[in-house]
């Protein structure tokens, strides 16, 4: 009896088992350094889109946001991404203001 497709077969699982524990790895090591950078003082975005800055970290995995002032909020670490990690365009521009152009056509102006 042939034994040489069995062993290829059983090669090619145990292939693919060491490829998703080696992705695991990574993945939860990209998450403790993430976690790692985010400290009091920094700018975060949450994965809803809200903006906001960190005062305060808990050894629970949660931290305390400012959102507004006076406005403080908590917040999972899971749910958060520093502002430098993100792409320019999920980055709030705190600098300039924003205006708005009224059509002049429109009769309630």
């Amino acid at each position: 009896m042939n034994y040489l497709p069995f062993v290829i077969f059983a090669v090619i699982i145990v292939g693919m088992l060491a490829l998703a524990a080696r992705n695991r790895r990574r993945t939860a090591l990209a998450e403790v350094e993430r976690s790692e950078r985010i400290g009091v003082g920094s700018d975060v975005m949450t994965t809803s889109g809200l903006h906001g800055t960190v005062v305060a970290k808990s050894d629970d995995g949660t931290v305390t946001l400012s959102i507004a002032p006076g406005v403080e909020v908590r917040w999972e670490l899971a749910a958060l991404r520093d502002t430098a990690s993100l792409p320019d365009r999920y980055v709030r521009d705190d600098d300039t203001t924003h205006s708005v152009d009224l059509d002049k056509s429109d009769p309630t102006t």
